[in-house]
């Protein structure tokens, strides 16, 4: 009886322990992924985009601070474009910073005045999908900045680069440090 009775006392099982390997894994942080295409990079030089035009922007340098990055060979700092080493989902970004001072002083803003910015895929805009921001100009500071961000698919070999469409009555101008930003997802 008294040993019928320890054996109901007795401490349930307990699970069996983890394999090594696993808990070893779950004790670490996964490593982080080193990403193969990455980028950020500004704009060198004020771009003055004139009234209803389109212009490709061009003459992008790595910035020099701290945690500015260039990896890979996609980038083509000089022409803008970044040109897809392999296929994939890429995401990209761009911060353009637009003075739109020279409109304001020359016209009254009209409800039709905006500026388009768009991320394109081999300069096609309309052919293929494009990354787009239409910001009408009624901003009160002289200063104001599009925000575009996306994903796009690329082939091996497609590019992608900024442009700003300025539909207003008169020229805008694309302030230095305008940023462009890209990275690949995964294939």
């Amino acid at each position: 009886e008294a040993m019928e009775h320890r054996a109901s006392q007795a401490a349930p099982a307990l699970p069996s322990p983890l394999p090594p390997l696993l808990l070893q894994a779950l004790e670490q942080p996964p490593a982080p992924r080193r990403l193969r295409e990455a980028f950020h990079c500004r704009l060198k030089a004020q771009v003055v985009v004139d009234k209803k035009t389109l212009v490709e922007l061009q003459n992008f340098q790595s910035p020099l601070a701290k945690g500015a990055f260039l990896r890979g060979t996609g980038l083509n700092p000089a022409s803008g474009r970044f040109t897809a080493p392999v296929g994939g989902i890429y995401q990209f970004s761009a911060n353009v910073h637009l003075d739109h001072s020279e409109l304001k002083s020359k016209a009254q803003l009209r409800a039709r005045d905006s500026v388009r910015v768009l991320i394109c895929i081999e300069s096609l805009c309309h052919r293929h999908t494009s990354l787009e921001v239409i910001a009408g100009l009624e901003s009160n500071s002289k200063i104001f900045t599009i925000y575009v961000h996306g994903l796009l698919q690329l082939q091996a070999g497609q590019y992608t680069s900024i442009f700003v469409d300025n539909g207003a009555g008169a020229a805008v101008t694309v302030q230095s440090g305008s940023d462009f930003m890209g990275m690949l997802m995964g294939a």
